[in-house]
């Protein structure tokens, strides 16, 4: 089993001129793609970073994060690359938790102890690829570390997914049996590549010899024109993302056969406008700590909110005893970080990984997603997933996206709170839900929003939601 910078090495000896990445029109191929690694590689080696160690990465700059996902394991070191928007104190304990002594800085002044050089023509045109074989350094085994992730800090401080060149082998090839990719194909990135949806493709497209068409972060209309004109066979969006696209009328090119859905739940009324429109969504669940798939639904047409799929090849999904879903198998991580990038911490003795999403697999083996537990509201008594009253509450007219928040209440517990997008006033909004949604998931109050909160992942920001809710008594 071999791992994302070995695949660069088999690709640019099979079909050295074949396009590995285009982006803003420039395309890279897989035999220049290989060299500039080796490059920075060599760079960052001579720059005293130690194998079995994390390097990090703050930066704005895509090209720059997917090049040291590869280069950084081809010294035998782990890339811990971030999201730039953290607070300073929330990466800076991240690094502690990594032990991290060196990284790739876009703001050196912040970082000034960690921060090393990387001459900007290295990381912007191929180099030759060094002549004396002993100053190559030598790769991380598959088994080693080779990227680590952090999972999403909205609900207090980040971790870090320790990933090694086994687990993301595993989890692209159970990705490519659910949705082919092969030479000639054109997978469309989007997403940041701080997060795993974002370099996963990346991943995906070099084991396969594929095209990753990237895209310097998210425009809605440039990620239409590129559909549109049929530059693309598969894309990865987050449904915040989708959205944007059906609302300026994106019709995809017969060309693109799969819209990888994921990052969050896929909102009813969503999926209804995508598949009407003719987009050949699947809608996916999966996390950083499992290489980002787990389930992948790929007959839209059966899809219903919550169903997520079955689990892709080679991975175990169930559920445990407090009705948490839990994942086991070859892409399931190493375990959080820690300065020594020692295995385990995470998992249970029988290498589960808990989540805190509700849910489990139906009697045909597909999984469907309740929703996270520390989202449930209890109302009235009840127990009350937003997921559930959000997938209702959107068909309303005049909805374009909502979100359930919960305002304490000597009454209800949580009284339920409707933040509502859309061209509707709050008594027609409430008057319908009272015709339409069981009286337990009523919401019972509206708060009219230019749009829903976000997390820079483009998940809903539940954070957020739970003070627009506890605001709309004031």
């Amino acid at each position: 089993m071999t791992a994302p910078e070995a695949w660069l090495r088999r690709q640019a000896e099979r079909s050295p001129d074949a396009a590995a990445i285009i982006c803003q029109g420039q395309s890279r191929s897989f035999a220049d793609l290989d060299r500039q690694t080796d490059g920075v590689a060599l760079a960052l080696k001579n720059a005293g970073v130690r194998r079995g160690q994390a390097f990090g990465c703050v930066s704005e700059r895509t090209g720059l994060i997917g090049i040291l996902s590869l280069a950084a394991p081809r010294t035998g070191a782990a890339l811990l690359p971030v999201n730039p928007r953290l607070p300073a104190p929330q990466i800076a304990a991240l690094f502690a938790k990594a032990g991290v002594t060196a990284a790739a800085c876009d703001r050196r002044d912040l970082w000034p102890e960690l921060s090393i050089t990387l001459d900007a023509a290295m990381l912007e045109n191929p180099v030759d690829r060094p002549a004396a074989p002993d100053s190559v350094p030598v790769p991380a085994p598959a088994d080693a570390i080779h990227l680590i992730i952090a999972t999403s800090g909205s609900t207090g401080e980040p971790k870090g997914a320790m990933l090694s060149g086994a687990n993301l082998a595993a989890a692209v090839q159970g990705s490519r049996q659910r949705l082919p990719i092969d030479p000639g194909d054109v997978w469309l990135g989007c997403l940041p590549l701080y997060h795993i949806g974002g370099l996963s493709v990346l991943f995906r497209c070099l084991e396969a010899g594929a095209t990753m068409l990237l895209h310097r972060g998210f425009d809605a209309a440039a990620v239409a024109a590129d559909l549109a004109q049929g530059n693309a066979t598969h894309i990865s969006l987050v449904p915040a993302m989708l959205a944007q696209l059906l609302d300026i009328g994106c019709a995809p090119s017969p060309r693109l056969r799969w819209a990888l859905i994921g990052g969050a739940a896929l909102p009813a009324a969503l999926a209804e406008r995508a598949i009407a429109a003719g987009w050949p969504i699947c809608p996916s669940y999966g996390m950083s700590e499992a290489g980002s798939q787990v389930t992948t639904c790929i007959q839209a047409k059966e899809w219903r909110p919550g169903l997520a799929g079955e689990p892709l090849s080679g991975i175990t999904v169930g559920t445990a005893p407090n009705g948490r879903i839990r994942v086991r198998g070859p892409q399931v991580m190493a375990g959080y970080v820690n300065p020594t990038l020692t295995p385990g911490s995470g998992l249970d003795r029988d290498g589960w990984f808990e989540t805190n999403d509700l849910g489990g697999l139906d009697a045909d083996g597909r999984l469907h997603v309740v929703g996270r537990a520390d989202d449930l509201l209890i109302s009235g008594g009840e127990n009350i997933a937003p997921s559930t009253v959000e997938d209702l509450a959107g068909h309303c007219p005049g909805v374009k996206a909502v979100a359930i928040g919960g305002r304490r209440d000597p009454t209800w517990g949580d009284l339920l709170v409707a933040i509502v997008v859309g061209d509707i006033e709050g008594d027609r909004f409430l008057a319908w839900c009272r015709q339409n949604l069981p009286s337990h998931l009523r919401p019972r109050a509206m708060v009219p929003v230019d749009a829903l909160p976000l997390t820079t992942g483009g998940k809903l920001d539940r954070a957020a939601v739970r003070k627009l809710a506890e605001m709309s008594h004031l």
